[in-house]
């Protein structure tokens, strides 16, 4: 009951606030032990696939309008019913230049019936990155990282469809795509979309933040080897977190600027450890400067200690010459009476 009451936990608002300004509590914020700071760096990370999910709907809002705009202005009529798509085309639609991160190419090509015909389209028209094929019945999506690595993701339309919209559409033609595309029906697509691409993405920031504490755990311990400070690694692992939460909020902050502008910066994940790391070795030095100042408190007490033990045994020694002297005195009044005793008288 004693150790509970005695336990001061740190609120989270405090702790973002001692995190980036207050170097000298980060012993006391990770003496809550690591359980405390994985909870603290959980939140913060869902606080960044927050912004960057949202960043990404915005993305996909931006994509979707595109893409319906495009369609309106340079695709031919076209009528989809029975999970096909028929259009009178002679040539595949190639759209490249797509304003998407995700997204390098678009190949829009129902006259590819056959096997045959798609995987020759697909030769011919597969990028590195990610292309996507709309064929007579179905969709094909491939990512390509180089010549040897290529993941394909195939979707029947009537499966696409229901995935993203909810909805077990049957027909429809250009002009009731575009007129969807551009409607409040589309809020159920944003929020399977938005769904699924925070899991993703907090599992991604989640495990991409652990390794980033973990090395720059590593480097405060080596640090604290160096400067001969003893410490534990879950003592520095803890406050390699709180280290962490300088860079995360610039990170946000970089998200934003960058959504909203071209500008980015090249070397910014350099950038985001290195200041972490900043943050823990300068807590590690004011703790060394702490235990030196410690040390040295205790060397003055033991100095202090000394001297008084010499004043004692001074002062000691100072009563005990007074004693000698009065029984050296005695003795020799003693030696001297017995020296004047008168001797017997002869006969």
């Amino acid at each position: 009951m004693e150790k509970k009451e005695n336990e001061v936990n740190i609120g989270f608002f405090k702790k973002i606030w001692y995190s980036i300004t207050k170097f000298e509590q980060y012993p006391a914020m990770s003496a809550e032990g690591v359980g405390n700071a994985i909870k603290y760096l959980l939140i913060l990370t869902i606080i960044v696939t927050i912004f960057a999910m949202i960043g990404s709907l915005l993305k996909m809002n931006k994509l979707v309008n595109n893409i319906a705009q495009y369609i309106e202005q340079n695709i031919p009529e076209f009528t989809y019913s029975d999970g096909k798509v028929a259009m009178e085309i002679e040539q595949p639609i190639i759209i490249e230049n797509i304003q998407y991160n995700g997204i390098n190419k678009i190949v829009i090509n129902p006259t590819a019936e056959t096997d045959e015909q798609k995987e020759q389209s697909q030769k011919d028209e597969t990028i590195v990155g990610t292309t996507i094929f709309f064929f007579k019945d179905n969709i094909i999506l491939k990512s390509k990282v180089n010549d040897e690595q290529v993941i394909d993701q195939q979707y029947t339309y009537s499966d696409f469809i229901t995935n993203y919209t909810g909805e077990n559409i049957a027909t429809f033609n250009k002009s009731e795509l575009v007129e969807y595309l551009t409607s409040q029906k589309m809020t159920q697509f944003y929020a399977r979309y938005g769904s699924s691409i925070f899991l993703y993405l907090l599992v991604f920031e989640l495990i991409g933040a652990l390794l980033n504490t973990l090395e720059i755990a590593i480097l405060g311990w080596i640090t604290s080897r160096c400067v001969r400070i003893k410490m534990k690694f879950t003592a520095i692992y803890s406050m390699a977190i709180y280290s962490l939460t300088l860079s995360i909020f610039l990170n946000i902050l970089y998200m934003v600027i960058n959504y909203f502008t071209s500008f980015t910066i090249t070397y910014f994940q350099v950038a985001y450890i290195t200041i972490a790391y900043i943050y823990l070795i300068a807590t590690i030095f004011i703790l060394k400067d702490d235990l030196i100042k410690k040390m040295q408190e205790v060397e003055k007490i033991k100095k202090e200690q000394e001297k008084v033990k010499e004043e004692i045994k001074e002062q000691e020694e100072k009563k005990e010459e007074p004693k000698e002297k009065d029984d050296e005195e005695k003795k020799e009044k003693k030696e001297d009476d017995e020296g004047d005793e008168p001797q017997g008288s002869e006969a």
